[in-house]
């Protein structure tokens, strides 16, 4: 009996014991899954916080950095209004009007503003009667339009408009700038950076000037109408005259001690010393050359009544620059100067990187000017770099004059220049050489006179290369004393333009007949000279008539 009572008992325990297991293990799988969810709500209830937080930022609002999405508006100043406190005030997004007609005093300075990373919002001045300029892409007329532009009045000694260090994100459409009727004189109407900043951090950039009028009331009046010592900057579609004096170094456009990149598209200009330059003063930045530099699609003018009465150098000239492109433009001068003056300088000798580099000048019209290209590839006064890399290609040259001196190119100690496809007409040498030669230099594929002298370089100085360039023996040197030695064999000599076969060269049709001999002589399978289609694509239609390039449009 008390073996099976025993027994009993331990069958009995033996149950409770695998009850209590069971129950054991179902509460710790409980515990453990209700831990998991507990997990995985806490991770759900946090990124939902990160992202709300993320989200919070992104609209935070402040005083300089606003929620363009929400707060762009439109400010309308009248005149005798503050404009300057407008600018203060406004957030990106936001656009300012102006009265048209009116005028604003100057000295305006685009303040610094904080702006969300990544936004492309400007904050925009403009007139009031925008349907009174010309539309977008289609440069100024102010003979038409200029009634309907506000004006900033930059004061003595002044500014029209100014900037802080850091600015950024301003556009100015149709608003003309010009000198008070008090002032005597300014520097720079539009003055963006400054010459003295010494460190990248503080270049205000993102700038653009879109169909304005910047000009001078007179002779001597202003030296410049852009001082472009910015970083991003765009002038288009503008209209920039009168800027030039006696005894003074006068400027439409002028930068040096900034690093770009620069848009200079679609615009007239006018300017007594140069209508543009970059360089001609040392930059304060070290190693800064200004850079990315576009020139594209302007006509470059320089007025008869200035003859006697301004200084007058050259239309483009590059001192320090770095990657520039100029095509498509038109430079005609009623005064005789410098088509193009590429000319590496150590200003004042505390920039010994200065250097011309990268530079490509194509599809330009040359229209009456002493000489075509002058190249200096090193400074002969302070230490500097060696130009190189310059391509001079499709350009129509012509009335190149009046004498021996008016030379296609005069040039020294670059590297790695090609010369080819250019149409010219000139009175004096080829090319001039003066100094160290230059190295790996080209001439191919041109149509040029050869007058008395032709090359007037060493031999050497061209590479072999240089061949399939028509050559005009319109003197008879050629014919008189044989073939140059220092111009290599495989070019053709010509007696004159007549035996080439342009259509009307005479009435500035510079094209070569289907009928002409020299059609497909290139070195490259093509016509030597200018490919004219590829020239008419890239200037401005306002600015030539074709097929007449060689003439001014009526």
């Amino acid at each position: 009996m008390v073996v099976l009572a025993w027994g009993a008992v331990n069958l009995y325990l033996r149950r409770v014991v695998a009850i209590s297991t069971r129950a054991l293990k179902i509460l710790i799988t409980s515990i453990v899954v209700g831990a998991v969810v507990i997990v995985c709500l806490l991770l759900v209830v946090a990124q939902k916080r990160r992202e709300t937080s993320t989200a919070t930022r992104e609209r935070r609002v402040t005083a300089t950095s606003p929620d363009t999405a929400t707060a762009a508006k439109t400010v309308t100043v009248k005149p005798g209004g503050n404009l300057q406190k407008a600018v203060d005030d406004a957030r990106y997004g936001d656009v300012i009007i102006l009265q048209a007609g009116a005028s604003y005093p100057g000295q305006l300075m685009l303040p610094y503003k904080e702006s969300s990373p990544g936004s492309e919002d400007y904050i925009t001045i403009t007139t009031s009667a925008a349907d009174g300029i010309s539309a977008e892409n289609v440069r100024l007329n102010p003979e038409r339009q200029a009634a309907s532009m506000p004006k900033i009045l930059a004061p003595n000694t002044g500014v029209a408009i100014g900037t802080a260090e850091r600015a950024h994100h301003y556009k100015f459409i149709g608003i003309e700038f010009s000198e008070a009727p008090a002032t005597q004189y300014v520097y720079n109407l539009v003055d963006l950076g400054s010459s003295s900043y010494t460190s990248l951090s503080q270049f205000p950039h993102h700038l653009i000037f879109d169909r304005c009028y910047i000009h001078s009331t007179g002779l001597k009046k202003a030296r410049r109408g852009f001082g472009l010592n910015s970083g991003e900057t765009s002038i288009l579609n503008s209209y920039i005259s009168g800027f030039a004096g006696a005894e003074d170094e006068t400027q439409g456009i002028c930068g040096w001690n900034g690093p770009g990149p620069y848009h200079i598209i679609n615009n007239y200009i006018e300017g007594g010393g140069q209508n543009i330059m970059f360089g001609g003063s040392d930059p304060v930045v070290q190693n800064l050359v200004p850079s990315d530099i576009e020139i594209r699609r302007n006509f470059l003018y320089k007025p008869q009544e200035w003859f006697g009465k301004a200084t007058i150098k050259a239309v483009i000239e590059l001192k320090n620059a770095k990657r520039v492109l100029i095509d498509g433009n038109v430079l005609e001068s009623a005064v005789l100067t410098g088509a193009f003056v590429i000319t590496v300088r150590n200003q004042s000798g505390t920039a010994p990187w200065s250097i011309l580099e990268d530079i490509t000048i194509t599809n330009n019209i040359v229209r009456h000017s002493q000489t075509g290209f002058s190249i200096l590839g090193k400074d002969t006064i302070q230490q500097s770099q060696q130009a190189k890399n310059i391509r001079i290609a499709n350009n129509l040259v012509v009335d190149v004059g009046p004498d021996y001196s008016a030379v296609f190119i005069a040039g020294c100690c670059g590297d790695s220049i090609t010369i080819e496809h250019n149409t010219v007409q000139q009175t004096g040498n080829i090319m001039t050489c003066y100094g160290p030669p230059s190295s790996n230099f080209v001439l191919r594929n041109n149509i040029v006179q050869y007058n008395s002298y032709g090359l007037y370089c060493p031999a050497g100085t061209l590479a072999p290369a240089s061949k399939a360039n028509i050559i005009i023996d319109n003197r008879g040197a050629i014919a008189a004393n044989g073939y140059p030695a220092n111009i290599p064999i495989g070019n053709f000599v010509l007696n004159s333009f007549d035996q080439i076969g342009f259509v009307d060269y005479q009435q500035g049709d510079w094209r070569i007949s289907p009928k002409s001999k020299v059609r497909g002589r290139g070195s490259d399978g093509k016509d030597p000279g200018v490919d004219f289609e590829s020239l008419g694509a890239a200037v401005a239609a306002t600015d030539v008539e074709p097929p007449f390039f060689g003439k001014r449009k009526k």
